[in-house]
């Protein structure tokens, strides 16, 4: 997920940075047309890294729950306590439907790339150029492919699951699970371990602001600059010019994003590193709780969060770094490659440094990969010892009076 909010940010960059480009105001003509040459061929990357990552993280999505729920057939038939049922984050993969995020994209690609075919085939017919049928052709059959994709989501993976998670609520009954989770239920007078810091926060609310503010700003220029008249049943949008001080204002709309893009990051990266380093206090004064047997019940939404995997804070930044280092990273070196729109003579000159880009890119992403795993191993004997002395049940979102959104499901439900 880290890596498609990259790829979200390398989207707004792409918006901002061509409408610098197009509006002329970068003040070098020969800039604005190689940065305009680079965001037109960084959105064919975007779709195509969204589109891999987007597959990428369902089919890993469906692995894991495999891989819980055969996990759990074992446990079962070996004949696991009743009492140490599967944790709320388990059952979760357990009692879902697999593979419901690789069915949508299935059901959903099929879909576009059958629209995309027949188009293709109505203009290839009256065009009969090779490339067309080529195009509609390759249309048709992946859209067949990935509507074999979305009837197998539904119809034959469901099935081994299904036989899969009946076995696992035949040994852990619903009567187990309620004595299980009723202690998780109760506060049982407990304190917070530590004073949850707010620097963190406010750092997080700060960059959201900034990028909102920045976002804002863009358009409100792009809507000023552009003017829609009536015409024959449709609008067209003619370019108006201000007065100069009316001028200097829309221009600082576009700066003021361009400003906002960086900063955003800025402060979200210290977001960061503030709150890693307040769940690292809560995590060493849970140690030191479990290391005394007189030591009460934490406070609920701590043991919640220590007790769940989670995505290394740092890892998060670095994933969400790499989603937009690999987009324009590509792009620079394809078009010095000159596979791209124009302005080789431009991008040949960094190739190399375009190149340097994508390993440092891929190294972000394969860190971030590296770390969140070599935490999960880390802090798997402290979610076990957590989850053994104070089962708790996940972190719930909540609407605005306060009421769960999703109340938690048992096996046998």
């Amino acid at each position: 997920m880290a890596l498609l909010v990259g790829l979200g940010v390398a989207f707004a960059l792409i918006l901002g940075a061509g409408i610098l480009a197009e509006e002329n105001l970068l003040g070098d003509p020969g800039l604005e047309i190689a940065v305009d040459h680079l965001m037109r061929f960084s959105v064919g990357f975007l779709m195509l890294f969204g589109l891999g990552v987007a597959f990428v993280w369902a089919v890993v999505g469906y692995l894991r729950e495999v891989s819980v729920s055969r996990a759990l057939v074992k446990a079962a038939a070996g004949g696991a306590s009743r009492s140490a049922v599967p944790s709320p984050d388990q059952v979760a993969s357990v009692i879902g439907p697999p593979a419901s995020r690789l069915g949508f994209l299935g059901w959903g690609n099929a879909v576009l790339a059958g629209v995309l075919g027949v188009v293709g085939f109505s203009v290839a017919l009256v065009d009969s150029s090779p490339e067309g049928w080529v195009i509609t052709l390759s249309a048709i059959g992946y859209a067949l492919v990935m509507s074999l994709l979305g009837y197998a989501c539904q119809q034959w993976l469901p099935r081994p699951h299904a036989k899969r998670r009946a076995r696992i609520a035949a040994h852990w009954s619903a009567a187990d699970e309620a004595r299980a989770w009723k202690r998780a239920k109760s506060r049982g007078g407990a304190e917070p371990l530590v004073s949850g810091s707010s620097k963190a926060a406010v750092f997080i609310y700060a960059a959201g602001l900034v990028g909102v503010v920045g976002f804002v700003a863009m358009l409100a220029s792009m809507m000023m600059r552009c003017a829609s008249v009536p015409g024959r049943g449709t609008s067209e949008c003619n370019e108006v010019y201000y007065s100069s001080f009316i001028e200097r204002v829309l221009s600082w709309g576009f700066w003021i994003f361009a400003v906002a893009v960086p900063l955003t990051a800025l402060l979200a990266l210290i977001g960061a590193l503030l709150y890693w380093r307040q769940r690292r206090a809560e995590r060493a004064d849970l140690l030191a709780a479990l290391a005394d047997p007189r030591s009460r019940r934490p406070d609920r939404d701590v043991l919640a969060f220590h007790s769940e995997q989670r995505m290394h804070p740092l890892a998060r930044v670095a994933a969400m770094m790499s989603g937009v280092g690999l987009v324009f990273s590509c792009s620079a070196y394809m078009l010095g490659q000159g596979m791209g729109l124009g302005s080789q003579e431009v991008y040949a000159e960094y190739r190399t440094e375009s190149l340097a880009a994508i390993l440092v890119s891929v190294g972000l992403f394969v860190a971030a990969v590296v770390g969140t795993g070599i935490a999960t191993a880390r802090g798997r004997e402290l979610r076990n010892a957590l989850m053994r002395r104070w089962p708790t049940i996940p972190e719930q979102q909540r609407d605005s009076q306060g009421k769960p959104k999703r109340h938690y499901r048992g096996l046998a439900s």
